[in-house]
């Protein structure tokens, strides 16, 4: 007889020695506890790999580290916890491993290898690859795939997959969103070279797995929030999905890697420039005008992401971008102390896009950098809290501007340098050079944000790499823009 009745899955049960931390209330939110990310490094040399993985585990081992390895569990009240096992053992480890051998193989004659993006040779920006092409290396069997695979195992938050070529290694960084953010990731891989090293003393000790410093942040807000009078209602958060329905859910999508020439950022950088400094010294304002590179960039990837709407288009383009609390929290996080948690909110540009279409590509970089200015200081930090806070169970981010906006979303990694992860004290053979990653990709899962961009950062050469899933067909769109574009 076929039963159609489905068993509960069981969590494993719980260990008494387990120190119980509950998950920090920025932690806990409806993004960060669904989304597992998975951070692909290429390293061009043959890496020992038990010495990576006994190195990161030591790490993980030490004091306030040990958060990392922790136990995901669910209390009687539905509430997410970390489980610290006491001491990590081979029956619960600190990390969680899967390894491949590969090392019969070059890296250029297998399948997903073969596929691996490399830099533009013309000079030009262009659509260099598909990160999806790489999954064989990104998942193994055990590799976990969404918040269950926590909840049901006795796994840690924390694991690392290893893939050996002949003449490479691959090394797969993955953890659960809810654990920590990209900067937390960064100070985790800064520990671990210094492990490699041997300078294991000059480690730093993160905050306490215990001391939850954005306890709150948010309940006493002074300010309103810049965007307060844009912030969407329900109603209109409702009528935003239902007109762009089809394209969040139903049409197919793409998935794709572009890489940026170092040259050709730092000629779109200088003219954009040259057309604020311009504007300024006709307005008679003396004030050296500023953009970062990251302005630009995402000024740029929002111009080309738009391109197939009208020039005189009246929706509003909306550009929301993750930002760091940490530089305004000095209060709460000190200086070179690692914050083992999610300490980051989202920024938002709001403007017509008949004017990012229309004007000088320096207008829309202006525009972002301005929201930076305005929405980056602790009282606007705060105020943008207070409004998660207005919804305790889901914690949602505010979403601004209207139910007619085409929204793009970024996600800028260049400030942890994940190309300047330097693995040369793990090679097998002795090296005197550092050896860095020649590619680092990042994706997510179980599910793909439409339009979400993620920077990975800038190579050795200062080349800029991103990637995003869109609707099928407008990679194209922006690959044919990118060829027939002039600085």
């Amino acid at each position: 007889m076929i039963s159609f009745l489905s068993h509960p899955r069981t969590a494993p049960q719980r260990v008494p020695t387990d120190q119980v931390v509950p998950v920090g209330f920025f932690d806990d939110t409806i993004l960060f506890r669904t989304f597992v990310l998975y951070t692909l490094f290429v390293f061009d040399d043959v890496l020992d790999v038990q010495k990576l993985h006994s190195s990161l585990e030591r790490v993980v081992a030490r004091p306030g580290w040990n958060k990392l390895g922790a136990r995901l569990r669910r209390n009687d009240r539905g509430e997410l916890e970390h489980h610290i096992p006491a001491s990590f053992s081979q029956d619960r480890p600190a990390v969680g491993f899967d390894y491949k051998d590969l090392s019969d193989l070059a890296k250029e004659d297998h399948p997903a290898g073969s596929r691996i993006p490399r830099p533009p040779h013309n000079g030009r920006p262009a659509v260099v690859g598909n990160p999806d092409d790489l999954s064989d290396l990104v998942y193994g069997p055990d590799v976990p795939r969404r918040l269950d695979d926590y909840l049901y195992a006795d796994r840690p938050q924390i694991g690392m997959r290893i893939v050996s070529f002949k003449n490479a290694t691959v090394v797969v960084v993955h953890w659960i969103h809810l654990t920590c953010d990209a900067m937390a990731k960064r100070a985790l891989l800064e520990a671990w070279m210094l492990m490699l090293r041997g300078k294991e003393d000059e480690i730093p000790e993160p905050l306490a797995p215990d001391n939850y410093v954005l306890e709150n942040i948010g309940k006493n807000p002074t300010k309103p929030h810049a965007l307060a009078d844009r912030r969407m209602s329900v109603f209109g958060l409702v009528w935003w999905a239902l007109r762009n329905t089809y394209r969040l859910f139903i049409c197919p999508k793409e998935h794709r890697m572009v890489c940026m020439p170092a040259a050709y950022l730092a000629k779109l950088r200088e003219k954009a420039l040259a057309e604020l400094k311009a504007e300024a010294v006709a307005a008679g304002q003396k004030e050296e005008p500023f953009l970062s590179e990251g302005d630009i960039l995402l000024a740029w990837i929002t111009r080309l992401a738009m391109a197939k709407l009208p020039k005189d288009s009246k929706s509003t383009i909306a550009v929301q971008q993750t930002y760091q609390w940490r530089p305004a929290l000095k209060d709460l996080v000190p200086a070179n102390t690692p914050f083992l948690s999610n300490c980051v909110g989202f920024l938002a540009t709001l403007l017509p896009a008949k004017d990012a279409l229309q004007k000088p590509l320096s207008c829309l970089a202006s525009h972002i950098r301005r929201s930076i200015v305005e929405q980056g200081p602790r009282e606007q930090i705060e105020a943008y809290a207070s409004l998660i806070r207005l919804k305790p169970r889901d914690r949602a981010p505010p979403l601004f501007g209207d139910s007619s906006m085409q929204l793009l979303m970024f996600s800028n990694w260049q400030k942890i340098d994940m190309f300047g992860v330097d693995l040369s004290a793990a090679a097998v053979k002795l090296r005197d050079t550092p050896l860095v990653p020649s590619y680092v990709q990042s994706i997510q899962g179980p599910y793909n944000f439409n339009d979400g961009f993620i920077i990975v950062g800038k190579d050795a050469g200062g080349n800029y790499w991103f990637s995003a899933y869109r609707v099928k067909g407008l990679w194209e769109m922006m690959d044919k823009e990118m060829a027939r574009e002039e600085i």
